[in-house]
């Protein structure tokens, strides 16, 4: 009958979610368009605010979890307002004005130095074609040092993040420099949570979660240089009882 029914799916669901929340997953995913990212500059450390259609991306992004009943907990952010608006409006959507969220510069961007706010058009006309793509695809390639009379067009006047670490990288981050600073908050802050039965969203960029991937995926250099993160997609990782990589699928927003 119709009560028995019931009970029967009141009781799958329950242990459907226990079994859920006994696993160890995250999700990985880029923040939404930003105004930079709609005109082809380089943007790394500078705070650029999304657009709207970055916005409505992060509604999308909402929608997925929701869709594919993934109800994350916790949230970790870079600094970077992009991210950190992407953030907040997934967590409105979800409707979880508890869940809180943790930001630290180890989830910024690459770091391009004197490339940021430099439209990639420019680059291509100044090194070509072929150098532009691999700066953008290698693992220990760092950007070039551009000289004010290399600049055609000038910066804005968006701010640049800095601290202390900002110095040391001053003239931009290889994807090496990005993994190294990135992995201790990984490894010792966001992977601590699952010893609270967390389930860690991650909202970070580009290549900040391309060499996670590389890590977790334990990619070798040259491979690494044709690996490729689909677009507009939610990365759903899992991890076994050890916390080491198990698998990951792709979830379209």
């Amino acid at each position: 009958n119709k009560i028995n029914i019931y009970y029967l799916l009141v009781m799958y669901r329950n242990f459907i979610l226990k079994e859920m929340k006994l696993k160890k997953r995250l999700l990985i995913v880029r923040h939404g368009q930003s105004i930079w990212n709609h005109d082809s500059k380089f943007t790394g450390w500078t705070n650029i605010p999304l657009t709207k259609k970055g916005q409505e991306e992060a509604v999308s992004m909402a929608n997925t979890l929701k869709t594919n009943f993934l109800q994350p907990n916790i949230i970790f952010s870079s600094v970077l307002h992009r991210a950190i608006d992407t953030s907040n409006i997934i967590r409105n959507e979800l409707n979880n004005q508890n869940m809180e969220i943790h930001t630290s510069w180890r989830l910024n961007e690459k770091h391009y130095g004197t490339l940021e706010g430099v439209p990639r058009q420019i680059i291509r006309d100044i090194y070509g074609d072929k150098f532009t793509k691999m700066m953008r695809s290698n693992f220990s390639m760092k950007p070039p040092v551009l000289q004010k009379d290399d600049l055609q067009e000038m910066k804005t006047d968006y701010p640049i993040y800095r601290n202390c670490y900002f110095e040391q990288i001053k003239n931009g981050e290889s994807k090496e420099n990005v993994l190294n600073r990135l992995l201790p908050y990984f490894q010792n802050d966001i992977c601590y949570t699952f010893q609270e039965n967390k389930f860690p969203l991650i909202v970070t960029h580009k290549h900040c979660a391309r060499v996670l991937m590389k890590y977790l995926l334990n990619i070798e250099e040259m491979d690494f240089e044709k690996f490729e993160l689909p677009a507009n997609h939610i990365i759903l990782v899992e991890f076994d009882d050890n916390e080491i990589y198990k698998q990951h699928v792709y979830l379209p927003f």
